[in-house]
C-alpha cells in the first residue's frame, strides 16, 4: 500500500514553488527595467555563425542576433550584465531555470516592452 506524503513534505513543496514565483517576479521586474531604461544599450545585429548574442563589459551593451532565439539570449546576456562574476556554466544554468519558470504572459510582456523600447 502506497503511503501519503507527510504534511511536512507538502508544505516544503509549496514553499519552494512560492519562492520560485517570487524569484521569477523579481527577475522579470529587473528585465523590464533594463528594457525600458537602458534601451540605448540593446542592439540587434547579424552576428557570425554560432553566436546568438554577446555582452560587452566595457560599454555594458547587449547585442542580439535577431535571427536566433531572442528571449533566451536576452536573458542570458542580461545575466552577464547583472552578474559579471558568474561563470558561463552558472549563467547557462540560471538561464535554463528562468526560461522554465516564465509564464506565457511574462514572455508576452518581455516581447512587448522589447518591441516598444529598443532603438
Amino acid at each position: 500500500m502506497k503511503q501519503k506524503p507527510s504534511k511536512k513534505r507538502r508544505s516544503y513543496k509549496k514553499k519552494k514553488i512560492s519562492e520560485e514565483k517570487t524569484d521569477i517576479y523579481k527577475i522579470t521586474r529587473r528585465l523590464y527595467y533594463l528594457l525600458r531604461h537602458h534601451q540605448d544599450r540593446i542592439y540587434f545585429k547579424k552576428l557570425s555563425h554560432g553566436v546568438y548574442g554577446y555582452y560587452d563589459y566595457g560599454t555594458e551593451e547587449i547585442t542580439l542576433d535577431y535571427r536566433r532565439d531572442i528571449i533566451p539570449t536576452l536573458i542570458h546576456e542580461s545575466l552577464h550584465h547583472w552578474h559579471p562574476e558568474w561563470s558561463e556554466t552558472a549563467v547557462l544554468k540560471e538561464e535554463g531555470r528562468i526560461m522554465n519558470l516564465l509564464t506565457s504572459r511574462q514572455i508576452k510582456n518581455i516581447l512587448k516592452i522589447l518591441g516598444e523600447n529598443v532603438v
